[in-house]
């Protein structure tokens, strides 16, 4: 993927400061993720292992930029699981 701007949306700013998750992962997660997965709408979902946890990203993508919505830190047992209802 070319690398595009990227924007929080306001909750994802509050999720990834309550969950003490960094930009920087986020990035790298976006970047070079090993799974993508469809979400809902237009939205897209990513995972990437850090250590022992995985970080689940949701993003929108538009011509230039990339819109992050949420990111959170999976458990163990949610770890790639494709569809965001079975977690």
């Amino acid at each position: 993927m070319k690398k595009k701007h990227l924007i929080l949306t306001k909750h994802a700013e509050e999720r990834l400061l309550a969950r003490n998750i960094k930009i920087e992962q986020v990035k790298r997660a976006i970047y070079e993720p090993q799974m993508s997965l469809p979400a809902w709408g237009k939205k897209k979902r990513i995972m990437r292992e850090f250590g022992e946890k995985t970080l689940d990203v949701i993003y929108r993508e538009r011509e230039n930029v990339i819109i992050i919505v949420t990111a959170v830190w999976l458990q163990p047992k949610e770890r790639f699981i494709k569809n965001v209802k079975d977690r």
